[in-house]
């Protein structure tokens, strides 16, 4: 017990030490990635035919990360898909598919941080410092391997008809997704808008390492987003809990000491958790308030 709380007052004294202009920026690079978010999602909802505008779209977007930080999944979505809903042109079939294109738009640069984050890995390896994280890794993968399977599980092979149940099927596919409506370019465009805030969320990472001197490579980093990314998807409250593990079971593993990658993963989630969830319920009370929340449900 005593190495608990002398763990605890260490990386305390730690967090005190932490930069301010670092700091600072990782809090103002948050903030930008909820614009940017919101942007996103206003294209895609503006494709298919609702009108909302960004400053909206970005209020929105706050709320359903407040609600998902609140609530189990998808409580997050529906939150945001009621609030935009509510000061704009927008039906819940529109909103939810355009929901869906924002986050499929998040895939390709998700899959080069996963790639440099593999680079990283493998160092770790040559240096025989992989158990940590992978262990981490691996407890996380396998849970989120079973949400998705569940999620695409391929249907009962078909019988005689079944191909044109299939082909039903498909249809039934593009027409829920509005495939017709989706462009290349406008896809494009999300891309280059979840790049952009992938590039964020790696940028946030390192300020929060610099802000207490600790200096990581760009995968060291890029593993970083990917382990908070995959401790996001566990079941649980916001990630609580599987996310600050997995941010202290890699920075631990590039080297760091337990106090010091306790204080960075303090600061990146009283950054991505308390100010978001706080901000985020502010928004839910000052737009929608109890009828958005029941709305979630």
């Amino acid at each position: 017990m005593h190495a608990i709380w002398l763990t605890v007052a260490n990386s305390a004294a730690r967090l005190s030490t932490a930069n301010p202009g670092y700091a600072a920026a990782a809090f103002v690079l948050y903030v930008v990635s909820l614009v940017i978010a919101g942007a996103r999602w206003r294209g895609f909802l503006r494709a298919l035919g609702g009108e909302v505008s960004v400053m909206r779209a970005t209020l929105a977007t706050m709320g359903g990360i407040a609600a998902g930080n609140l609530t189990p999944s998808p409580g997050g979505e529906a939150c945001r898909i009621g609030l935009v809903r509510l000061g704009g042109r927008a039906t819940w079939r529109e909103a939810t598919i355009a929901a869906v294109w924002d986050r499929l738009s998040e895939l390709p640069p998700i899959l080069v941080l996963a790639a440099m984050s593999l680079v990283a890995v493998g160092h770790l390896a040559s240096a025989g410092r992989t158990s940590t994280i992978v262990a981490g890794l691996s407890v996380v993968l396998v849970i989120a391997g079973l949400a998705l399977w569940r999620l695409v599980r391929k249907p009962k092979r078909p019988g005689r008809g079944g191909w044109r149940r299939s082909g039903f099927a498909l249809a039934g596919w593009r027409e829920r997704l509005a495939l017709d409506r989706m462009r290349p370019s406008l896809f494009a465009a999300g891309v280059g808008y979840s790049s952009l805030l992938w590039l964020q969320d790696f940028l946030r990472l390192g300020c929060a390492t610099l802000a207490f001197g600790v200096v990581l490579s760009p995968t060291q980093i890029a593993t970083l987003s990917i382990l908070a990314m995959l401790g996001g998807i566990v079941p649980a409250i916001a990630g609580l809990g599987p996310v600050e593990g997995g941010l202290l079971a890699g920075l631990m593993a590039f080297g760091v000491d337990l106090p010091t990658a306790a204080a960075v993963t303090a600061l990146e989630r009283a950054i991505s958790y308390g100010f978001s969830t706080s901000a985020g319920a502010m928004v839910i009370a000052l737009m929608g308030g109890r009828s958005v929340w029941r709305a979630r449900g």
